[in-house]
């Protein structure tokens, strides 16, 4: 997987390699198909968890209300009704994430195989380069997401 990031990631057009992706117009051919569908069913998910993470607002209130007042019996409910939707949604972020590694795994797999170079299976096989892409720029948007999260007031 280095040397596919390496290629990647060459700012030296004069001595890397020199290739065109076509992302617009990348269609699996045949020997791509496997993994693409496999990939595909992932990604179609991944807006999902981008607005679910986006809508996602953290019990923190609820929790320090119950915690401040622990014999009141309404504010532990209303705490434990603010509580599990929320453990609901994380886990379902983590099953993402579980299938999301494996899709993973299987593209990196074909884009790095033998007998051909990084380069040559980019050029060869741009519908899982942009598959690739499509993943890369996903974690990006959900780690962003995630530091939003974290610094906002009510965490």
């Amino acid at each position: 997987m280095g040397n596919l990031l390496k290629v990647l990631t060459c700012t030296d057009l004069e001595q890397g390699p020199n290739f065109f992706l076509d992302f617009e117009n990348a269609q699996p051919t045949e020997s791509e198909k496997e993994i693409y569908n496999q990939v595909n069913v992932v990604l179609k998910d991944a807006e999902g968890i981008l607005e679910d993470l986006q809508s996602y607002r953290g019990a923190g209130h609820e929790i320090r209300e119950a915690i401040q007042h622990p014999a009141d019996e309404k504010l532990q409910e209303k705490a434990w009704g603010a509580v599990v939707p929320l453990v609901g949604k994380l886990k379902k972020f983590y099953e993402f994430s579980q299938r999301l590694e494996a899709a993973l795994r299987g593209l990196l797999g074909a884009l790095t195989s033998t007998p051909y170079s990084p380069t040559q299976h980019l050029e060869r096989e741009q519908a899982l380069a942009k598959q690739f892409a499509e993943i890369l720029h996903f974690t990006l948007r959900f780690d962003e997401l995630k530091v939003e999260l974290s610094i906002g007031p009510d965490c």
